[in-house]
């Protein structure tokens, strides 16, 4: 009776605490059997609200919030109470929050007040907080808002005398050498690294108080008045009486890989740097270095690895501008390249133009010529049947017999005159198209022969297609070969004249003395008939295969420079590509130079935060 219930707790109206509590709980319950998860969420933080010491109801809240993943209210819950009870037991649950990831979206600052309760009462848990937070934040990409959260954190809090400092000293040290080790730009450290240093100092032993004054004095070399005078007397006054660090040299280590690393991240070929006395070294491990400095006594061996490593600074600066150089060097000399073979696109299309040109009228007048031998020798050929005609003739079919004769010498004329001269002219156009591809060949390949001695490779081949010559003489051949004729009614057409000669010719030529009539009025007819129009029908018919090859031609005339073509607008564009790339970084270096430079100076202060160990270790030897 689910609903029955929901209306008697709901109706229910009392001032009592631990009966609204109950209420409440009652509620939760019911809501949760009824899966209703957004009214049972509701309530569980209504009765924590007004009632967080009623007995379990804060673990009941805790177990629901897990249970569901609401990570975000499972945090605030052990937020609010940690601080309410200042309970170890809920600051843990806190940071096994945190340290499985349920906090990442969470801002730092939201966590100050609960460390700041936490300081107060119990300094260990406060650390082992810290030092989740701490590395949560290093690893999701908000380093620096913590780095300045943690500042203001201790600025707020009280110095207690004495203090024991065991996870933050470690802690400090670390986002110190993070903010300097070149990862980040100055404008968005700088402001930091003043409260570092004073914080650092806060928690840190004796033991690492060299390094902190050595960077102190260090930062203050590049970055004057950033530090206040009072640090900074106490770091001159600690430097110049207290001995050097014996962890200096390993510090000093570190820093040279960590300029290696960031080096080969830059893709500055550090195996070229790394020399000394003319003598190549290979640093892969602290070993390799260890074994380096044994050449040299005990006493030198830091001043040795302080040298190398500010030469190897020095050598840095001067390969990044050996690099600009060098990228101004590709650009000018891709852009040559690009000017080169774009002179070579248009020389490649005014040659496939002039070749394409040549060659189709080549074949176009060769195809006049045939057409104009037959236009005018077929209407000769034909009218020259009159001598067919004589008295003798058998006029009733005199049109069918001449007709048959018009076909046959027509055919005869075709297949002996016009067919030889028709695979003479066009096995000439062949062989001249061959030239004219040979010359394209040995043109492309002085071009191809140039450039790739200015590129420095054979990166160009261009190859022609001289399949396409092969298919045009075999398509030749085949049209040369053999001439399809078909049958035409030269005189058998129903044009008026014919119809009166033939019709005259089977009433009259049975009679003497109307044939010579007869075969006068024959030989005048076919002596004077126009066969223009027909012989343009045997010229269309006879050269219909060249008209279909000649269009073609462009397609053909485009494969064999196909590969050419595709060689050079490929080349172009992968050379145009990369001068884009080139100017990119170019551009990039001129327009940030804080992205290098700024490491560098980072990698200068360490090194000058170690030159100051060094010379702390000379003022008291004298």
């Amino acid at each position: 009776m689910f609903s029955e219930g929901e209306k008697l707790y709901t109706s229910i109206v009392t001032d009592s605490l631990v009966l609204n509590s109950e209420i409440g709980l009652q509620l939760f319950s019911l809501y949760t059997k009824l899966g209703n998860m957004e009214k049972a969420d509701h309530i569980i933080k209504w009765v924590v609200s007004i009632n967080p010491d009623y007995p379990e109801v804060t673990e009941i809240a805790r177990g629901f919030y897990e249970k569901n993943e609401d990570w975000k209210s499972a945090v605030d819950l052990a937020v609010q109470e940690g601080k309410r009870q200042k309970s170890i037991q809920w600051f843990s649950i806190l940071n096994s929050y945190v340290v499985d990831g349920h906090t990442k979206d969470l801002q730092p600052e939201y966590f100050e007040d609960s460390l700041l309760v936490l300081k107060e009462f119990n300094q260990k848990y406060f650390e082992q907080l810290l030092s989740s937070l701490w590395k949560r934040y290093e690893s999701n990409g908000e380093f620096l808002i913590w780095v300045s959260s943690v500042n203001q954190l201790f600025n707020k809090m009280e110095a207690e005398e004495p203090e024991e400092w065991h996870e933050s000293k470690q802690l400090f040290r670390e986002v110190f050498f993070s903010l300097i080790n070149g990862k980040y730009l100055i404008k968005d450290i700088e402001n930091l690294v003043p409260d570092v240093f004073k914080n650092w100092l806060r928690v840190a032993d004796s033991a690492v108080l060299p390094l902190i004054y050595g960077g102190i004095l260090a930062w203050n070399d590049y970055f004057p008045r950033s530090l206040n005078r009072e640090m900074l007397e106490k770091a001159e006054a600690f430097i110049s009486r207290e001995p050097v660090s014996t962890h200096s040299l390993e510090e000093s280590i570190e820093l040279l890989f960590d300029i290696i690393k960031w080096g080969e991240e830059e893709s500055i070929a550090m195996s070229e740097l790394l020399q000394w006395n003319g003598k190549t070294l290979h640093f892969e491990r602290e070993e390799d270095v260890n074994t380096f400095l044994l050449d040299f006594d005990e006493v030198e061996r830091y001043e040795i690895l302080l040298q190398f490593v500010r030469k190897l600074l020095d050598k840095l600066l001067e390969k990044k501008e050996e690099q600009k150089q060098e990228l101004q060097n590709n650009i000018n000399w891709h852009k040559e390249i690009l000017s080169k073979l774009n002179g070579a696109v248009h020389q490649l299309d005014d040659l496939k133009f002039g070749k394409s040109k040549v060659i189709k009228k080549s074949f176009v007048m060769n195809k006049e010529d045939i057409k104009e031998t037959v236009q005018s020798k077929l209407p000769e050929i034909l009218k020259s049947c009159s001598d067919l005609v004589t008295e003798e003739s058998d006029f009733k079919k005199l049109h069918i017999d001449i007709n048959d004769v018009m076909n046959e010498r027509v055919q005869q004329f075709l297949y002996e005159t016009v067919q030889p001269l028709f695979k003479k002219k066009f096995q000439s156009w062949v062989k001249k198209s061959e030239l004219e591809f040979i010359e394209s060949k040995k043109f492309l390949e002085e071009m191809t022969d140039g450039l790739n001695q200015l590129v420095g490779s054979e990166l160009l081949n261009m190859e022609c297609d001289f399949q396409v010559l092969n298919d045009w003489k075999r398509d030749m051949e085949r049209m040369t070969n053999f001439v399809a004729y078909e049958r035409e009614n030269f005189f058998l057409r129903f044009t008026p004249s014919q119809f009166l000669l033939k019709s005259a010719g089977k009433l009259l030529g049975g009679l003497s003395q109307n044939k010579g009539f007869l075969a006068n009025q024959y030989k005048k007819h076919i002596e004077n008939e126009d066969f223009r129009e027909v012989t343009k029908m045997i010229v269309n018919r006879f050269l219909q295969q060249l008209e279909i090859f000649e269009r073609s031609l462009d397609r053909d005339i485009a494969m064999f420079f196909e590969n050419p073509v595709h060689v050079l607008q490929s080349t172009v564009e992968h050379m145009t590509s990369e001068k884009e790339q080139y100017e990119q970084e170019l551009q990039s270096l001129k327009s940030n130079p804080e992205k290098f430079y700024d490491p560098m100076i980072l990698f200068q202060i360490r090194h000058r935060q170690f030159d100051w160990l060094n010379i702390g270790s000379y003022v008291k030897n004298e």
